[in-house]
């Protein structure tokens, strides 16, 4: 369960940056691009984070 929460926020703050970043795509972008964009800023960090190995102490 806690991969799983951690991925949410990851996806969270993905969301955060990809919001951040509509205003810099460039001008006549079309819908798939948005989608890109955000399918990369909320996809990528969630799944990293919920494959990443735990740390072993």
């Amino acid at each position: 369960m806690g991969g799983i929460s951690k991925a949410l926020a990851a996806a969270a703050g993905g969301a955060g940056v990809g919001t951040v970043g509509i205003p810099f795509m460039p001008e006549g972008t079309p819908w798939y691009g948005y989608l890109a964009l955000y399918a990369l800023t909320i996809g990528l960090p969630a799944v990293l984070t919920y494959l990443a190995p735990k740390n072993q102490q």
